[in-house]
């Protein structure tokens, strides 16, 4: 994003109503000098001025939706912006097919359909967020790309949802928990998830589900078996909650189920947040990292 000397002069003026003494402070408590920059992005505030946000729903909101409503849900972060725009991701290499098919999800206006963006993509982040820094460089550098693929009036979820302990170091995280166990309480849950997802949990989120069963996907590229994953699918009748945590891959075939009549989450991160909540994990940068990186 270029600047002109107008957003100079803004952000001069911006910084004067702070207490530089204070910022060095915090400077001090970062793990080294490279992180000024990210410092300073947290002080400014003018690219956020720019940006018109879509009507998303925050997290409660969206959670509420879910509950009320037997409307599916997948959202889309960065690692979709990626590979819409012929990049590869870690756990997903780039394909044009699936590219494709992610533009359809996320422009779709379905109305069964809840699409789930980031909701603090278009907003300055709030005081506990716990990332700060990831919306002053990678969101506004890819927002053009972020824009082209929104749609005027339409109403969106949060894909936050599914990564709340991860995103946040203050929260009512025992209500919104309380209400994600709802939403499986007493029916039957399909998970498709990658191989290694479930290999570190020790607090299952479906405690309440009626029935509960598995089939699993590749860690890293299982947009390839996309066709296996289907057939084994299809062997269980639409009564049944398909939940995904199977990256990229999971969104285009939950979206393929959506269109044959089943109920689609898409909860990604949840069942790694929830355990992580219940341990009470610390999620320094770190933590965080390896949070979002490929499961081991």
């Amino acid at each position: 994003m270029k600047y002109s000397l107008k957003t100079f002069i803004n952000n001069i003026k911006y910084l004067a109503r702070y207490n530089l003494k204070e910022m060095d402070k915090k400077l001090n408590t970062l793990p080294d000098w490279s992180d000024f920059a990210e410092l300073l992005r947290d002080e400014i505030k003018n690219d956020f001025d720019a940006i018109k946000p879509p009507n998303i729903k925050n997290s409660f909101e969206t959670l509420e939706i879910l509950l009320q409503t037997q409307k599916s849900f997948i959202r889309f972060g960065d690692g979709e912006y990626i590979l819409m725009n012929g990049g590869s991701i870690g756990f997903q290499k780039y394909d044009a097919n699936l590219a494709r098919a992610l533009e359809t999800i996320i422009t779709s206006e379905d109305e069964n359909l809840l699409i789930g963006l980031g909701y603090n993509y278009f907003r300055m982040p709030p005081d506990n967020a716990r990332s700060p820094w990831f919306k002053y460089t990678w969101v506004m550098k890819n927002y053009p790309i972020i824009k082209k693929y929104l749609i005027p009036n339409k109403e969106y979820g949060a894909t936050e949802l599914s990564q709340i302990y991860a995103g946040y170091k203050d929260y009512d995280f025992k209500a919104h928990y309380a209400g994600l166990k709802k939403l499986f309480a007493d029916k039957k849950i399909l998970l498709v998830c990658g191989d290694k997802v479930l290999a570190n949990v020790q607090y299952n989120l479906f405690e309440e589900a009626q029935e509960i069963a598995t089939i699993y996907g590749a860690t890293k590229h299982a947009y390839e078996s996309i066709g296996v994953l289907k057939e084994e699918i299809l062997k269980f009748p639409k009564d049944w909650v398909l939940v995904f945590a199977l990256g990229p891959a999971g969104k285009v075939l939950g979206y393929e189920m959506f269109k044959l009549g089943y109920r689609v989450l898409d909860i990604g991160h949840s069942i790694k947040d929830y355990d992580a909540y219940k341990r009470k994990l610390r999620m320094d940068r770190e933590e965080i990292s390896k949070f979002f990186a490929p499961d081991e």
